[in-house]
């Protein structure tokens, strides 16, 4: 990617035909796009895996001990979704390194979590 930017760089700089500096554009943006893509499909697997990191390292498989669970707004399952925690600040804890990593990305399209308390 570096490669063709810096091509289309020193293309822009020689050229002077209007129609081939909208296509070194158009080549620039769709570029730009997928290096986007790239940094937020990176930015959600780092938070995987630390969510798994962190899911494991609190160790708390046990349900009957735990009285806090992760949920999803919409109902659906994933890495964070449906754990169970001995305490609402380890849960929180969870949560906040999800959002804090996820900064970068659009906000319309995160999932979004809350902290409920279990009833034994």
């Amino acid at each position: 990617m570096q490669f063709q930017t810096e091509k289309l760089r020193r293309t822009i700089q020689e050229c002077q035909d209007v129609d081939t500096l909208r296509g070194i554009a158009m080549q620039l943006l769709q570029l730009h796009e997928k290096k986007s893509a790239i940094a937020e499909w990176a930015t959600k697997k780092g938070v995987d895996a630390e969510c798994r990191a962190l899911v494991a390292e609190m160790g708390n498989n046990n349900k009957l001990a735990n009285t806090f669970q992760i949920i999803r707004s919409d109902g659906q399952s994933d890495e964070i979704a449906g754990r169970y925690f001995s305490s609402y600040d380890e849960a929180h804890t969870v949560l906040e390194r999800y959002y804090a990593d996820l900064s970068c990305c659009d906000e319309d399209e995160r999932e979004y979590y809350d902290i409920v308390e279990v009833n034994s």
